[in-house]
């Protein structure tokens, strides 16, 4: 592609340079030694005809920036010809001179005057502009003089060149036909490129087209065929005002390089030029109006090599962030600078003026334009690349996302079996993803997350073989996000699958540190073979995820996909379709197990626990459903149709509040929605309740940290008089801070340290001190599992104040526990202060 482009470029240049190599100028060439008069008072032709002051010695003076008015005297002797007067032409290369007249005296008669000043009238000769030219026609009789006047500002004047008629006529045509064609060029290109604008509107492209439009402009002007194209008025204010369109031209571009850039962000946004780059070329606009041409043009020029350093340095910083359309750019960028400041050199008189020079400028400008417009179809194309790199990535890590796993994997699978290999599919789930979302919200998540697993990756890189997953730009990959807790790799060598996993196993168990934080994953990892195990991605991706959902924490933290495996997952699906029908139906039931005073033996309450007897599958433990629940989403169902049930069965039973509370057991997650608190209590207001008589216990209580629903929801449930107790507290992720942070009454200490009381000397130690910590805190501290008199003697001689388990009472169905309520004579019970 670059190459084709390369040629045409060529090819067009060639095409450019045929009216060049077509047109001579040879000629008569009168570059120096004109006798020239300095005008120090207003002179008219004849005195300055008759004037002794022209003097050689006047002409380099005369060639400067000067507003003085500078007479020249070309003197040719008498015709040899009788019978006609012949007629040589002269011709000016450079025509922008404010006012320019000129005199044909045979002898000291005048016989012709000519204005061919840049602000001068001189359309009415109703002749096509072809450049200046001056018929001489010589007297056979006089000698013939030819006088000079020149006013203005612009140094260029010679060199003057004299022809005869015919070669007159052959250098006129051939000029005109190659400025027809440079002007005709340059109205293609901007007419094409405004509807390439049409088509793309890229940013920046606005600042190409007026670039286009003030090039024309310029060339137009210098060239003269602007006396063809506007009205003679706004011709002459263009002339009058050059270095303000040349200073329009150059912010242009300069804007137009920070919109081409902006996809790497280059300028970057702190970059000074970004902020007061505009305000440099206001200040030169407005200088243009308040100081000399040449101090201008000397501004000009330094603001040429300013910008040419700087956006040569943007250039190749952008290509190497691996913006490859700015190949093109430089390459414009350096003909437009280098033919602008080669024109400069003609306009100071470094260089000569000859057709090649002349016309070095607008074949340099031509060539930036068609540049410039290669690199926008290479910009079109590098943001093709671009979107097609977005569309299959995960923008926050980089990584291949759910589209190319499932579009662009399975071509590459394709090619590898062509050699049959078997692969190993890995399934990595961030299991903590939507617990840290919950507490720490969607956005601060998300983030950690990701930094995470671009750490991740970053180790990978040491891990041998792992399929890469190459990318549009170049970049490979050994890592896919397919979900945002979800990623994938492929191991190329399943017979060393254990050894892969162990490797990556001590990666996910390093902590990883983010914001001056030791972040530690929870993970869970499923594998399964191809093709024997899967033999698409559909599959594959199915059955891993299918193994890593059956990690338990008992089992550790991979699972391998099996038979076994998959009917696991079938029995589970078909769990949660039996669940959330029965949810729907309110199905499930509660039973009590009551709560005793260990000093007194009296019921202070009970605990609610959910049950699910299924018409199919029987009576389903709540070990095995909850987790499910909790996972899927279905717990916010289940806790508001258990809480719709106690309030219900306690506004029936009255009696069963009277001097007892019900502690009723909620997930964690319930206390991370917006508005939980408030559903609870309209609810218990709706059913007349106090909630001062209503205990919720909460486990998982790390998901908490610095969560303000979670604060907002517990004020809200202790304004309204509900107790707050943390369950099964000393395993899990139950946190001390917690115990403060949700303003706890109650503390729970789990059955796993009260059942091996008597055996283990450590649950002893860490069961004793709990309770005293209860004490310190002023909360109160109850005891699961008491499963002996021992273990209850034990705790009683600790002073724990409340113990529930089978050695106490059974988990009963509510009659019966309001039967235990009658035969324990409710007025003797004294409860245990729980507040």
């Amino acid at each position: 592609m670059i190459s084709r482009r390369f040629l045409l470029s060529i090819l067009l240049a060639t095409h450019l340079w045929i009216p060049l190599s077509a047109y001579s100028d040879e000629g008569d060439r009168i570059d120096k030694n004109i006798p020239t008069l300095k005008e120090t008072t207003p002179l008219s032709a004849q005195k300055a005809l008759a004037s002794t002051h022209f003097k050689k010695s006047n002409f380099e003076q005369s060639q400067a920036f000067s507003k003085q008015a500078y007479w020249h005297k070309l003197a040719f002797p008498k015709a040899d010809i009788t019978d006609s007067q012949p007629t040589i032409y002269l011709n000016l290369n450079y025509y922008v001179i404010e006012h320019l007249d000129f005199f044909l005296f045979h002898g000291e008669t005048l016989q012709q005057q000519w204005k061919r000043g840049a602000l001068d009238e001189w359309k009415s000769d109703n002749q096509p502009y072809h450049g200046i030219w001056i018929p001489i026609s010589l007297s056979s009789e006089e000698a013939t003089t030819l006088l000079v006047r020149k006013q203005g500002n612009s140094p260029l004047l010679t060199p003057f060149k004299l022809f005869d008629r015919e070669k007159a006529i052959q250098v006129k045509e051939q000029k005109l036909l190659f400025w027809t064609f440079i002007i005709s060029s340059l109205g293609i290109l901007l007419a094409h490129n405004v509807f390439v604008f049409i088509l793309l509107r890229q940013p920046g492209f606005i600042y190409y087209l007026g670039l286009n439009v003030v090039i024309f402009i310029g060339l137009s002007i210098i060239t003269g065929f602007s006396r063809w194209i506007f009205s003679e008025a706004l011709n002459q204010w263009l002339i009058s005002y050059l270095f303000v369109v040349f200073g329009i031209g150059a912010w242009i571009l300069f804007r137009f390089t920070m919109q081409f850039l902006q996809e790497v962000q280059v300028p970057s946004r702190k970059s000074l030029l970004r902020k007061y780059g505009d305000g440099i070329f206001i200040a030169f606009l407005i200088m243009t109006q308040l100081i000399s041409v040449k101090a201008s043009a000397m501004f000009f020029a330094a603001i040429e090599v300013f910008m040419l350093i700087v956006c040569f340095y943007w250039g190749i910083k952008a290509y190497l962030k691996g913006f490859t359309a700015v190949r093109f750019y430089l390459f414009s960028w350096l003909f437009l600078i280098v033919g602008s400041m080669l024109n400069t050199l003609i306009f100071w008189k470094i260089l000569p003026i000859n057709l090649i020079t002349e016309s070095i400028f607008p074949v340099a400008c031509i060539l930036q334009l068609l540049g410039f417009s290669f690199a926008f179809a290479d910009k079109a194309k590098h943001i093709e690349q671009t979107r097609l790199l977005q569309a299959i990535t995960d923008l926050p890590t980089g990584l291949p996302n759910r589209t190319y796993y499932f579009d662009h994997l399975p071509m590459q699978l394709k090619e590898l079996d062509k050699n049959s290999p078997s692969l190993a599919l890995v399934m990595i789930d961030m299991s903590n993803y939507q617990t840290l979302s919950q507490a720490l919200g969607p956005t601060k998540a998300d983030s950690v997350i990701c930094e995470a697993i671009r750490n991740i990756h970053h180790q990978l890189a040491d891990l041998k073989g792992l399929l890469s997953f190459p990318l549009p730009n170049q970049n490979t990959k050994n890592l896919i996000r397919l979900t945002a807790a979800h990623l994938v790799l492929i191991s190329t060598e399943p017979g060393r699958l254990k050894q892969l996993i162990h490797d990556l196993q001590k990666i996910l168990d390093n902590p990883t540190q983010i914001d001056k934080i030791h972040f530690r994953h929870q993970y869970k990892i499923g594998s399964v073979l191809y093709p024997s195990q899967g033999n698409n991605l559909n599959n594959l991706y199915k059955n891993a995820l299918t193994a890593s959902q059956s990690v338990t924490y008992s089992s550790g933290n991979w699972a391998p996909f099996t038979d076994n495996v998959k009917n696991n997952h079938a029995h589970q699906l078909n769990l949660i379709t039996l669940l959330t029908n029965d949810i729907e139906h309110e199905k499930l039931y509660f039973d009590i197990q009551p709560q005793v005073n260990l000093a007194n033996h009296g019921i202070v309450g009970g605990e609610v626990l959910i049950r699910w007897h299924n018409e199919h599958l029987g009576q389903v433990s709540p070990g095995e459903f909850i987790p499910l629940a909790e996972q899927t989403g279905l717990i916010y169902k289940l806790t508001d149709m258990l809480i719709e049930k106690v309030f219900s069965w306690a506004y029936e039973h009255p009696q069963a509040l009277v001097n007892q509370c019900l502690s009723i057991n909620i997930s964690a997650l319930d206390l991370l929605q917006e508005g939980f608190a408030r559903r609870v209590i309209d609810n218990v207001i709706k059913h007349q309740l106090s909630a001062k008589k209503f205990t919720l216990e909460i486990t998982e209580t790390s998901v908490f940290d610095n969560n303000e629903t979670v604060h907002k929801n517990v004020k809200q449930l202790h304004k309204a008089g509900f107790k707050i107790a943390i369950d099964d507290f000393g395993v899990g992720y139950s946190s001390m801070q917690n115990l403060v942070a949700l303003e706890t009454d109650e503390l729970k200490i789990d059955q796993f340290f009260v059942m091996n009381l008597l055996n283990d000397p450590q649950s002893q130690i860490l069961c004793r001190n709990m309770i005293d910590l209860s004490k310190a805190l002023e909360i109160t501290s109850v005891a699961e599992g008491i499963e002996s008199e021992e273990i209850l003697k034990l705790l009683r001689q600790w002073h724990c104040q409340i113990g529930q388990g089978y050695h106490l009472y059974r988990p009963m169905p509510p009659v019966k526990y309001l039967a235990l309520l009658v035969e324990n004579d409710l007025p003797l019970s004294e409860p245990v202060n729980r507040a």
